[in-house]
C-alpha cells in the first residue's frame, strides 16, 4: 500500500523532530486528508494523558488533542491565509508558543522548557513566521 502525502511528509517530520518523543503516527489519518503536507510539529506538554501537537502543514495550523472517547480531535486551527504570526512567551517552568490570527484569535501551547526543546521552539515558531509572510518555509 502506498502511502498518502499527509502520512510520507508526517513521517519525514518525526525523523526531523528533535524533541525525542515520538509522535502520533496512526492520528495522521483522522486529521488530516491524505493530501496536506505537514511541514513540521512541536510536541507540547503533557495534558490528562497525552501530548497534544502544534502541527504546522501547507494549508493551516493546527492544535490537535487526544480525547477519552472521541480519540485525536482539532482542538483549534487557521487557515494558513488568517496566520498574522508566531511568538514564544518563556514563563517560570514552562513556555508558551501563541499562534496569532489576522482577526486577533489565537492558538495556545504550553510546551518544556529543556535544552532539547529551546531550539526546535525557535524553529518553529520562524517556521509559522514563514507561513504568515508567504515566504515559503525552509526545506519544504
Amino acid at each position: 500500500m502506498a502511502w498518502t502525502p499527509a502520512q510520507q511528509s508526517f513521517l519525514e517530520a518525526q525523523m526531523r523532530n528533535a524533541q525525542g518523543r515520538g509522535a502520533r503516527f496512526w492520528a495522521v489519518d483522522k486529521l488530516l486528508p491524505p493530501e496536506e503536507i505537514v511541514y513540521d510539529y512541536l510536541i507540547c506538554t503533557l495534558k490528562s494523558d497525552s501530548f497534544p501537537l502544534l502541527m504546522v502543514t501547507n494549508r493551516r495550523v493546527l492544535y490537535t488533542e487526544r480525547k477519552l472517547f472521541r480519540g485525536w480531535v482539532i482542538a483549534a486551527e487557521l487557515p494558513a491565509n488568517q496566520v498574522a504570526g508566531a511568538s514564544y512567551e518563556q514563563r517560570w517552568i514552562t513556555g508558551r508558543v501563541h499562534v496569532h490570527g489576522r482577526d486577533g484569535s489565537r492558538i495556545t501551547c504550553k510546551v518544556r522548557l529543556g535544552p532539547q526543546e529551546a531550539e526546535w521552539i525557535q524553529y518553529m515558531v520562524t517556521l509559522i513566521n514563514q507561513l504568515a509572510t508567504g515566504r515559503g518555509t525552509a526545506g519544504h
